[in-house]
């Protein structure tokens, strides 16, 4: 089970009025699929419309699968609208390491 990838995507305008449906389909991901040494990657569709309750969101799923022993990751590196949110959030530290979740694609 060691360095397996499970994979949600997440589509649609992910912004204030929707971000619930998102959150419910998220926290059944997590609580189905992350378990000690398992690694989680979220797709979001970057060109679609979003907001800071996505990167909210995200900060939140991160700690919610760290908490279960899994790690979290984008399966790919944040842009598009996705990466200007993230941006104005002030979520770009200059820490690689904590960039490389957001610019990398790399698990934490």
């Amino acid at each position: 089970m060691r360095n397996e990838v499970e994979a949600l995507s997440l589509n649609g305008p992910l912004t204030i009025k929707t971000i619930s449906s998102a959150r419910d389909i998220l926290q059944a991901f997590i609580a189905e699929k992350a378990v000690r040494g398992k690694t989680l990657a979220l797709e979001i569709d970057d060109e679609e419309e979003c907001d800071l309750t996505l990167a909210q969101l995200v900060v939140s799923a991160m700690k919610t699968a760290a908490e279960r022993g899994a790690k979290l990751k984008l399966k790919k590196p944040a842009s598009g609208n996705f990466l200007a949110v993230i941006e104005r959030a002030g979520l770009l530290t200059g820490d690689k390491k904590k960039d490389g979740f957001w610019l990398e694609g790399k698990a934490l």
